[in-house]
């Protein structure tokens, strides 16, 4: 793991917030969230992924826990949306102006997207989530990310 000072927008916005974190700086660009596990050594569920979910209404941003999959069912039914997909890379490009990978769900300008977390992410102290860069993560308290969250939290894991 490499440290360094990089001044990024999602940086910019927790700063703004009073929320403390830390910058984590891979070897490599991880491919999945076991590569962040590989790479950082934190535990995966500790790893959170970002993905974005496309319906006939707005966009979806899902956030959960790296060892758990998003319940289609349970967020088409939350979320009133049917047949719900998995966004193109350059969809969440496009949508959230970050890429596949470092996706960072708080600092997005896009008020068409409908955000969402599990509530199972609040049961973990530590959290590491995407910060515009795939090969450069946050760590924060879950509690910090839950003071700043702008979406639903509801359970939408399996």
């Amino acid at each position: 793991m490499l440290r360094q000072k990089t001044q990024m927008k999602s940086f910019d916005y927790l700063k703004d917030k009073g929320i403390q974190f830390e910058a984590v700086y891979l070897k490599e660009v991880p491919r999945t969230a076991q590569d962040v596990e590989r790479l950082f050594g934190c535990p995966l569920e500790q790893v959170l992924k970002t993905l974005l979910f496309i319906g006939e209404k707005n966009p979806i941003l899902t956030v959960l826990s790296g060892d758990k999959k998003v319940s289609l069912k349970k967020l088409e039914n939350l979320t009133g949306q049917k047949v719900l997909r998995m966004a193109k890379p350059n969809e969440v490009k496009e949508l959230t102006g970050y890429p596949v990978g470092g996706v960072c769900p708080f600092a997005i300008d896009n008020d068409t997207i409908q955000k969402v977390i599990d509530e199972k992410v609040f049961t973990l102290e530590n959290v590491n989530i995407g910060s515009g860069k795939a090969e450069i993560g946050i760590e924060l308290a879950s509690e910090d990310l839950k003071r700043i969250w702008d979406g639903k939290i509801l359970n939408i894991s399996e």
